[in-house]
């Protein structure tokens, strides 16, 4: 197979040209249809479990806390969550191939690939590869920082997520065996692709959090205070606490407050005239089924991993 044809695993195994990606737009739209989001929302732990994923998205130890900087929006997230899939395929990581998963998603340029990947570099996250003797190949490998970075959270969220779902508690007891978490992670990298083309652009979404830095761990914080008695989403209003939101974010007080009024100019979050803040019930429609969605991601790569498939190409 030639590296400049890169695949992905289909989930019967069959390998899928890069240049045609609707079977991962297909899949997503299956894993996550009406019918199965809306029975995930109704099992009992649903509330509980999101809740905690949320809280979790807030870094409470050094390695979270250098994972909160280093990957510190939605755009370096998913550079890094492809540059472990892209290390282990047939094509292997390169500017090339990380910027036609980039490029054809909205998420950035060449130029703006590159800055990635050096900041990775400087960040130790990557480093150059052997290119097999072809000196053309600039190729690069996942360092243990970033293999530390990821296993380390997606063992966190699976144990929480393992009320809602077998497979995650499966692949949790195997976890140290060899290509598991490769599998997982190659396995995330397919849906998270699949997920970014279903995404309508032209539609109001969680975007406007998510393309922030640490915009989505503030939210969670917001809801986590609004919360209660694990009532997901929560319905408020809540009286926030700066100084409390930017710590548990690793951010500063006056980031909390642009991510905030980001969310009130999106219409998302109210502003009350006590001083309170409210949710929308657009916000709370997404909060709820985009959490639905990530644990139903969750249960597909676990079972993608376990299966094997996804391992021997991207």
């Amino acid at each position: 197979m030639p590296r400049s044809a890169s695949l992905f695993a289909a989930p019967d195994g069959a390998t899928l040209p890069f240049d045609d990606l609707t079977p991962l737009r297909t899949m997503v739209v299956a894993v996550c249809s009406q019918t199965r989001l809306d029975e995930m929302i109704a099992r009992a732990p649903f509330g509980q479990v999101s809740l905690e994923l949320m809280d979790g998205w807030a870094p409470d130890n050094q390695a979270d806390a250098n994972m909160a900087r280093t990957l510190r929006d939605v755009g370096h997230y998913m550079a890094g969550v492809w540059s472990l899939a892209l290390a282990g395929s047939r094509e292997g990581l390169s500017h090339a191939s990380l910027t036609r998963l980039f490029e054809p998603l909205g998420l950035g340029s060449r130029t703006r690939v590159y800055a990635m990947m050096a900041y990775f570099r400087a960040r130790r996250m990557i480093q150059p590869a052997d290119s097999g003797g072809d000196a053309r190949l600039k190729l690069y490998e996942a360092t243990p920082t970033l293999r530390s970075l990821f296993r380390g959270r997606f063992h966190r969220e699976l144990t929480t997520a393992a009320h809602l779902i077998p497979a995650a508690a499966e692949l949790l007891d195997r976890w140290e065996e060899p290509g598991l978490f490769e599998g997982f992670m190659v396995a995330n990298g397919q849906f998270m692709t699949g997920s970014y083309l279903n995404i309508t652009p032209d539609i109001a979404n969680l975007d406007v959090f998510a393309h922030r830095n640490a915009g989505l761990t503030i939210l969670g914080q917001v809801m986590i205070a609004a919360s209660s008695q694990g009532v997901f989403p929560p319905e408020g209003p809540v009286e926030l606490n700066l100084r409390e939101l930017a710590r548990r974010a690793d951010v500063s007080r006056a980031h909390v407050r642009n991510v905030l009024q980001a969310g009130t100019d999106a219409g998302f979050l109210l502003e009350r005239p006590d001083g309170m803040i409210g949710f929308s019930p657009e916000l709370r429609h997404q909060l709820t089924y985009l959490m639905a969605a990530y644990v139903l991601s969750l249960e597909w790569c676990a079972v993608q991993a376990l299966s094997r498939r996804p391992v021997a190409s991207f």
